[in-house]
């Protein structure tokens, strides 16, 4: 069921970069990273963003935090515009509003020690220092830390252990929204299991919101509820975690799944759909569809319109004009 009060809504939202040259610092060109994207998360709901890199999921994931401010459309998060906080509203959304970012160690402040940094929050609302100690304690428990580790530095500790420090770190605050930018992306095949499984324990403890970028479409799919996918600064197909490999319409998608790794020879695809060529420069964005030039599906529209991401059945989004061509 779809609540009337998402957790966090995207309207309409822009982000490009002026490019810069000349003595005089003339505008001579832009960088559209993000290009008017329409998104909402419910509450207790896992979304994944995947795409490839440079499609602008870690610029949105910046644009939710508020490091940076977008050219054009709102965020919302609990119905509140982040980009008219004033200072002391900033100070409250940040406790609401938590990042897991992609590289644990230089993440975390290399001269504290570990309760310093997970009980930092804590101590700036006020929390005595006792009352602190029993909360890192007992988040430090959560991420499967023992209490040991209070007193030691984050040199000290194996890559896995350092992204578990930031999670607990995260979840000090009981946010009502966490954004995961490549969690695991920085660790080894063990490590990236142990994590997620953590992670996983934890998004239903705590009855998480949480927005999971990725490269791992087979990973995200497992363990997210719902999957956006990501080219060139705008979503072109919105579709169940549990749908994805099997049942996802848009070429681009569709070559994704086609990429991911399959080690069983009897389990190999022949004649697979696959994209050819790099991803175009986002200075100089294609006219129509934006994926048109590396697409063998496109057709004569492609080149003149852009697709609209329209619902197909149930909670199924695809901005794809030939979305019935019986793609393979």
């Amino acid at each position: 069921m779809v609540s009337s009060n998402p957790v966090l809504s995207i309207s309409s939202l822009i982000k490009h970069y002026p490019i810069k040259s000349g003595v005089l610092k003339r505008t001579t060109g832009t960088v559209n990273v993000i290009n008017g994207i329409d998104f909402t998360i419910q509450p207790g709901q896992t979304v994944g963003l995947v795409g490839e890199s440079g499609c602008g999921k870690s610029t949105l994931a910046k644009l939710i935090m508020g490091l940076e401010l977008p050219t054009d459309g709102s965020i919302l998060v609990n119905g509140q515009n982040i980009a008219n906080l004033s200072p002391t509203e900033k100070r409250s959304y940040y406790q609401k509003v938590q990042m897991i970012f992609q590289d644990p160690f230089s993440s975390l402040n290399p001269r504290l020690k570990v309760e310093d940094i997970i009980g930092e929050m804590l101590t700036i609302r006020g929390v005595s220092k006792a009352e602190a100690q029993l909360q890192v304690l007992k988040i430090l428990q959560s991420v499967e830390l023992e209490g040991d580790v209070l007193k030691k530095y984050p040199h000290q500790f194996s890559g896995g252990q350092r992204q578990r420090i930031a999670i607990a770190r995260a979840l000090i605050v009981n946010p009502a929204f966490l954004i995961a930018d490549e969690p695991v992306s920085a660790l080894d095949l063990s490590l990236q299991a142990k994590t997620l499984q953590i992670m996983q324990d934890l998004k239903s403890k705590y009855n998480l919101t949480m927005l999971l970028i990725s490269h791992d479409l087979k990973t995200t799919a497992e363990f997210c509820n719902e999957i956006a996918v990501m080219y060139l600064g705008s979503i072109v197909e919105v579709i169940q975690g549990d749908q994805l490999i099997n049942n996802c319409q848009h070429p681009y998608t569709q070559a994704l799944i086609n990429s991911i790794p399959v080690t069983h020879p009897s389990q190999r695809q022949k004649n697979k759909f696959r994209i050819s060529g790099e991803i175009p420069s986002p200075i100089n964005i294609p006219s129509g569809c934006a994926f048109h030039k590396r697409c063998p599906k496109k057709s004569s529209i492609c080149e003149r319109e852009i697709p609209q991401l329209s619902l197909m059945t149930g909670n199924h989004s695809v901005a794809c004009f030939n979305v019935n061509s019986g793609f393979e």
